[in-house]
């Protein structure tokens, strides 16, 4: 796993347009997001970043070359759908290491006062994540790439507008829209939802004429 998530990462960065973006995201959001408390701006790039990852590095391997390399590899088409659910959780500790010194440079600098690093935040932001990945992954297995990618912008969008609002108030704000996630039985739901899609991607890429 650890050398397929290191060749997911080459293949990104090799890339001119994705080292831009991931360079410039932070930046973009920073300016972007309508949020006064610097540990909500914490959270939204966090999320941000690593469903960006997630998604570029899954769609190489589905619609782009490099699924050859992939499927020429020792593994069976199930072990393909459960390293990438299981990759989710890599980007997203490698998104904390890398936000956390892209913001902290920031902090330092003055140019904005932001959190680098924040628990509570990290943790209401896992559940984000996996619900927006385990929606958008079957969509990947199972769709064309110009279909998947329409699902894929649909949920984006969703859940940018959501992050933009994060400094709003009642029911148009994100944290409302989260509030069935705290606690125990909220955690059962992500992480049941999280299952079942992975049984699914599963179901949908073994059938999927590749």
């Amino acid at each position: 796993m650890i050398g397929i998530i290191k060749r997911d990462l080459t293949v990104m960065f090799s890339n001119k347009r994705d080292r831009f973006f991931m360079l410039l995201y932070i930046p973009f959001l920073i300016f972007i997001i309508d949020s006064y408390e610097p540990k909500w701006l914490y959270f939204a790039i966090i999320i941000a970043y690593t469903y960006v990852l997630s998604i570029t590095s899954f769609s190489y391997d589905v619609s782009g070359k490099s699924k050859y390399v992939l499927n020429s590899l020792p593994i069976n088409a199930k072990e393909i759908v459960l390293y990438k659910y299981l990759s989710t959780f890599v980007y997203f500790a490698i998104t904390i290491v890398y936000v956390g010194g892209y913001l902290w440079i920031i902090n330092a600098l003055k140019i904005k006062p932001v959190d680098y690093f924040n628990l509570e935040m990290i943790v209401k932001a896992l559940p984000v994540i996996m619900i927006s990945t385990s929606i958008v992954f079957p969509a990947y297995f199972r769709f064309e790439p110009k279909i998947a990618q329409i699902i894929h912008m649909i949920v984006f969008m969703s859940l940018f507008v959501g992050l933009a609002n994060l400094n709003s108030v009642g029911i148009d704000s994100l944290a409302y829209h989260m509030r069935f996630l705290r606690g125990t039985s909220g955690l059962v739901v992500v992480i049941g939802l999280y299952i079942l899609s992975l049984i699914l991607s599963m179901k949908l890429y073994q059938n999927r004429d590749l």
